[in-house]
């Protein structure tokens, strides 16, 4: 009879059936290694493979662990190790498992997660390990370019299957591997997530949010970063409901979000605002620890102050000198939103951060008024509040001088530029810049404001912007030659400028002559401009003509207050109020009543040079003129001849 343990002979279905009787009879320890070394060879065949296996629920230890050398060293057939996943023996069912494992291929993922399912602790315990250690090793696969996103896409639809399940710990395991691989292809992890039915993705969402680790609410925030709107209503529905009944567990959902990089935070930000999950976190600041209190302000200034100021100014109210801090930030970082009277009651704030951040926001957001406010502060103990309240005055000073420039009178805009180098020497250095800007409008305003500076610290800018492309420019920065007392000195620089392409620049050149008589060139000058068509440099060549003496310009002085255009009439009425010219008085009276605001606004500006007292007196109602400079006009007449002053709206 052939001996049945022999190891070299073929393992047929007789002989493995006597070999199994003897590994589970009774024959003893003996006959079991016998019987176990007889099945121990890499050419055992599919019958000794089972064998081998169903050793792995052996009682004996040394006879398991045999076992499993064995079989971790050959190479099972894959239908085998998937048959026995049913075997009754849990043991047998674990190793199985590892086995399985061990090719570490993602498409055998469905197999493992079947264990997830199991009865036995011991296999579910054995099932995470193995799938932690697949899972892992794609990872870095995909990273090295070795697994395509395609694999982990249908590991990731696998691993949904026990979301359905009954008990929690499957559910528990498949949402901890989705954490894993939802970072590796994000696009592709939404996509599965939209395949999800709602059982799935409710299950998805709580798991996500009971972890709290592993990134597990970042990916749900990141989400807000996708375009689908299927996605954006569950999730936004979602985050919404759990930030609102999360309590003190609001703080894990800051956290989140406080380690996403700043570009996707902002983003996020205005998702939030706009399907009002900010609400949600607003509501639940008392439960906030003082790091996360930060992200939510921080998730405020990304979306402005504006769609949150009622909730800003109960922050204001609470006894949080940060907070207090942060929402004076916030609130003076926007644009479009008023200054905010409310903030008033912090200038007599004890707490010098709090009084400081008020100064800081006043000075982006207050205007002139403000300062009536703020004055007393400079009497202050405190020198950073000295210093404070100082820098506030000036900003508010300088950015209103340059923001509402044209809209201030005069004298007004004099008195402001005097105090600004008082408090700043180097004011006019400061703002140096808007003299090389792109904007013509900013580089007249500089010139204009140069007008206030001594000549030889201004004369090299007028040169330089005289010389300037734009004609508006050049015609104000001839202007600034005007200190210049010498008449042939400053008849010398204006030369060119006589003959220049631009009226206004011809205009503001004539101007700048002489009020007595001149050369015999400047008279030839004054001459061809009073026969211009333009009506400033006509008129200012009429204006000094009629100074030097030549009253037989008169005459076409006359017939420019009689032309219809408004601007003609009104550059003539500009003579009569420079000129002495007393026959020529009864005009501006006349002209103060036309209906046209320019020619109102020299008769008023004539009456206050030319007229009697009571013709001053009679520009009272002017005040109330419906255009501006009429009323500016009457105010600066009633000013300098009856020492009277008014505030213009």
């Amino acid at each position: 009879m052939l001996n049945p343990f022999s190891r070299d002979r073929p393992l047929d279905s007789g002989r493995a059936d006597r070999l199994s009787q003897t590994l589970w009879g009774k024959w003893g320890e003996d006959k079991q290694w016998e019987a176990l070394d007889a099945i121990s060879t890499p050419s055992v065949g599919r019958w000794g493979q089972r064998l081998l296996i169903w050793q792995l629920g052996n009682e004996n230890r040394e006879m398991r662990e045999r076992a499993w050398e064995v079989l971790d060293r050959s190479e099972v057939g894959f239908d085998i190790l998937v048959s026995e996943l049913r075997c009754p023996m849990w043991q047998v069912r674990a190793g199985v498992i590892r086995l399985i494992a061990k090719t570490g291929r993602l498409d055998i993922v469905h197999l493992l997660v079947a264990g997830l399912e199991d009865y036995h602790q011991s296999v579910i315990d054995e099932t995470r390990r193995c799938l932690d250690r697949v899972i892992a090793d794609a990872i870095e696969a995909h990273k090295q370019g070795d697994v395509a996103g395609t694999e982990i896409e249908k590991a990731m639809r696998v691993l949904s299957e026990p979301l359905y399940a009954s008990r929690r710990s499957p559910r528990f395991q498949a949402v901890e591997f989705f954490i894993k691989c939802a970072p590796l292809d994000e696009d592709r992890f939404w996509n599965i997530y939209l395949s999800l039915e709602l059982a799935q993705y409710t299950v998805l969402h709580e798991e996500f949010v009971r972890l709290r680790k592993d990134g597990a609410l970042e990916i749900l925030y990141r989400g807000l970063l996708q375009l689908d709107e299927g996605i954006l209503e569950r999730l936004t529905q979602f985050i919404a409901h759990a930030v609102r009944n999360s309590g003190d567990d609001v703080n894990y959902h800051l956290d989140a979000l406080r380690r996403m990089e700043r570009e996707d935070f902002v983003r996020v930000a205005f998702v939030m605002q706009h399907y009002k999950i900010l609400v949600e976190f607003q509501g639940l600041i008392k439960h906030m620890s003082p790091p996360e209190r930060i992200v939510l302000f921080d998730l405020l200034e990304a979306v402005g102050a504006e769609q949150n100021l009622a909730f800003l100014h109960r922050c204001l109210e609470l006894d949080d000198s940060r907070i207090r801090i942060r929402v004076l930030k916030i609130m003076g970082e926007s644009e479009t939103l008023p200054l905010q009277k409310e903030v008033f009651q912090f200038l007599t704030e004890t707490d010098e951060q709090v009084l400081l951040a008020t100064l800081r926001y006043i000075r982006k957001k207050g205007d002139l008024a403000v300062l009536d406010k703020i004055g007393h502060l400079t009497r202050s103990k405190r020198p950073k509040v000295r210093r404070g309240v100082m820098t506030t005055i000036y900003v508010i000073l300088r950015d209103n001088l340059l923001r509402d420039f044209d809209n201030i009178p005069g004298f007004k805009r004099e008195k402001i530029i005097m105090q600004l180098v008082k408090m700043k020497p180097d004011f006019f250095d400061e703002i140096s810049y808007l003299g090389s800007s792109s904007d013509e409008r900013d580089r007249i305003k500089y010139i204009k404001i140069l007008y206030s500076r001594d000549l030889l610290g201004a004369l090299g800018e007028f040169q330089r912007l005289s010389r300037d492309p734009n004609p508006k420019v050049r015609a104000t920065a001839i202007m600034g030659y005007r200190r210049i007392e010498d008449g042939k000195e400053r008849f010398g620089l204006l030369e060119g400028f006589y003959e220049d392409p631009d009226p206004r620049v011809r205009a503001n050149a004539v101007e700048l002559l002489p009020e007595k008589s001149g050369s015999e060139r400047m008279l030839k000058i004054l001459k061809r401009s009073a026969k211009s068509e333009f009506n400033r440099e006509r008129a200012n060549a009429l204006q000094k003509l009629i100074s030097w003496g030549h009253k037989e310009y008169e005459n076409d002085l006359i017939s420019m207050l009689e032309e219809p255009d408004e601007w003609k009439k009104a550059s003539a009425l500009w003579v009569v109020a420079n000129t002495d010219t007393p026959d020529l008085v009864p005009y501006l009276r006349r002209a103060a009543n036309d209906p046209r605001g320019p020619v109102r606004q020299m008769a008023v500006r004539g009456i206050g040079k030319k007229g009697t007292e009571e013709d001053i007196r009679a520009l009272m109602p002017f005040l109330q003129d419906p255009e501006r400079r009429v009323r500016i006009a009457a105010q600066e007449a009633l000013r300098s001849r009856l020492k009277m002053s008014f505030e213009i709206a």
